[in-house]
């Protein structure tokens, strides 16, 4: 997988250095203000944020960032060390913190251990990749809205590939109350419209007459 890295600062030095240094772990795009970046639609796994932009406070734009993308690591980039400041960043939702001048093999070094883990729970199906720590669903580059029972029975299959899961095992799992098996039934057709081509022709999710289902990983 492509990790995706944004840059957002005002200070073109900054920006080339840590577009070098970090082009070692994906790809990069870097912003001179918080309205390119924002302009840019473009969903990141890591944005190096400076918190004081020409037209946005950081903060400001970390929370943005954060309410559309909570699984998008920020790192906030600031002159100000004062406990106040620090604090103020892990507020608006920043998962670290780096204080002017930094040593940017440090900083690559804490984005590439953060990317590490990310992997770890990345599973990558070429088109289909579901990412357990976001818990998000990405299609063709495009990320997936699954609601949060569609998104856990789909990661449990993703989990189980290859197995045969019983509607049973899945009503066990996923229903506290009681219900029908076809309300499995019901949630596969959701999550299969969402992401097969063809529902009706599954690539990723197949039916075990009688049984259940299997998640077989994009063979026809």
């Amino acid at each position: 997988m492509m990790w995706k890295i944004a840059v957002v600062d005002d200070d073109g030095k900054i920006l080339e250095i840590l577009s070098v240094k970090l082009s070692k772990l994906g790809h990069v795009e870097t912003f001179l203000t918080g309205e390119d970046f924002l302009n840019s639609e473009e969903i990141f796994h890591v944005v190096v944020l400076d918190v004081k932009l020409p037209d946005y406070s950081g903060y400001e734009l970390c929370r943005m960032i954060k309410e559309e993308h909570p699984e998008t690591w920020v790192i906030l980039l600031t002159l100000l060390s004062d406990d106040e400041s620090v604090l103020k960043g892990f507020e608006a939702g920043a998962d670290d913190y780096v204080t002017k001048p930094f040593n940017p093999d440090i900083l690559l070094a804490r984005v590439k251990r953060f990317l590490e883990r990310q992997k770890k729970n990345l599973y990558d199906f070429g088109e289909l990749k579901v990412d357990a720590t976001g818990a998000t669903v990405y299609l063709k580059g495009k990320r997936i809205h699954l609601p949060r029972r569609e998104f856990e029975i789909l990661l449990f299959l993703v989990e189980n590939a290859g197995k045969v899961v019983t509607r049973e095992k899945l009503l066990e799992t996923f229903w506290e109350e009681p219900v029908s098996p076809r309300a499995v039934d019901t949630v596969i057709k959701r999550i299969r419209k969402a992401i097969e081509d063809d529902p009706n022709r599954p690539r990723y999710i197949k039916t075990v007459w009688g049984i259940g289902y299997t998640f077989v990983g994009g063979e026809r």
